[in-house]
């Protein structure tokens, strides 16, 4: 299904996911580690700021580092995106189901159904963003075997609730932005009248724009989040004992944490995957109608016979 209308189909959508989510977790990962190390150091620690933690990262560990951690993602990420566009595609289905399939999905409903993509997200997801906290916040003194080694000692130390130790948080921060992200994205193209696999330049605008929307409304969050999965076994009994923590130490401004590169980095990545979205779904639907009209064209040729 194209996300600016009210087709159903998801098999569709579970592909287009895989497909953008690939592009996704490539464009943005750098602006990821960028995030991640300036959210876990306490005030001024190692960066002055974002572009100083860029700087000095390359310098000190060579751009590679700005991909550490970046198998986890694609291996945990491009099922979460699928299940991502699946579960919004579902929300649709659901809806439709209650409210009649000739009832017109407005914004509203399009928020409904992205809460749901944003749930699935969350179930698929939490295991694998974890590790990729703990790759991205090692530097070159200290440093783990891998994700599986990660996982392996998460499990033999804390068993299953380590592994999916932020599933509470990562639903609180993802669900509702799912849900801006969807309403944003569809009010853009009512409000001009994008039409469906428009413009390249207009869907990767409209994308980007409902991506920063979404980071507005689960920034803080996602620095509690950040925070609490990077931290040592026992230090937090839950994430909210993150929180008074990081307001004592550091004040309000500790929650604005990696504020920048997030920003640039929701705008990068979700608009390159609306478009990649988009593009996978327009292949798609052409060679489907390319293969019946050719069966057709078959069928009647031997009918005439």
């Amino acid at each position: 299904m194209s996300l600016n209308n009210e087709e159903s189909d998801g098999l569709k959508a579970f592909l287009a996911g895989c497909f953008s989510g690939v592009i996704f977790i490539a464009a943005g990962h750098p602006f990821d580690t960028v995030k991640v190390r300036m959210q876990n150091q306490l005030r001024g620690e190692l960066y002055k700021g974002s572009v100083d933690c860029l700087r000095k990262t390359v310098k000190f560990e060579g751009s590679r580092a700005l991909f550490k951690g970046m198998s986890v993602p694609l291996a945990a990420g491009i099922p979460s995106t699928a299940m991502y566009f699946l579960g919004y595609n579902n929300g649709i289905t659901l809806q439709k189901m209650f409210l009649g399939e000739d009832h017109d999905m407005n914004v509203y409903n399009k928020g409904i159904a992205g809460a749901f993509g944003g749930l699935y997200w969350t179930l698929t997801m939490v295991p694998g963003d974890r590790v990729k906290c703990l790759l991205q916040v090692q530097n070159s003194q200290k440093k783990r075997k891998g994700p599986l080694d990660i996982l392996v000692n998460s499990y033999r130390h804390g068993g299953i609730r380590e592994v999916f130790r932020g599933t509470l948080i990562m639903a609180i921060r993802d669900v509702p932005a799912a849900a801006v992200f969807f309403m944003v994205y569809d009010s853009l193209i009512r409000q001009y009248e994008i039409e469906q696999r428009g413009a390249l330049s207009a869907l990767l605008v409209t994308g980007g724009l409902a991506g920063v929307s979404q980071w507005l409304f689960n920034a803080i969050p996602d620095v509690v989040k950040t925070r609490y999965q990077s931290a040592p076994l026992g230090r937090y009994k839950s994430f909210m004992d993150v929180i008074p923590e990081l307001y004592k130490a550091e004040g309000l401004a500790a929650f604005f944490k990696g504020f920048a590169p997030s920003g640039l980095r929701a705008f990068v990545a979700n608009g390159i995957c609306i478009v990649s979205y988009e593009g996978f779904v327009f292949t798609y639907d052409y060679f489907r109608k390319f293969r019946f009209h050719t069966f057709r064209y078959h069928t009647s040729a031997k009918e005439s016979r």
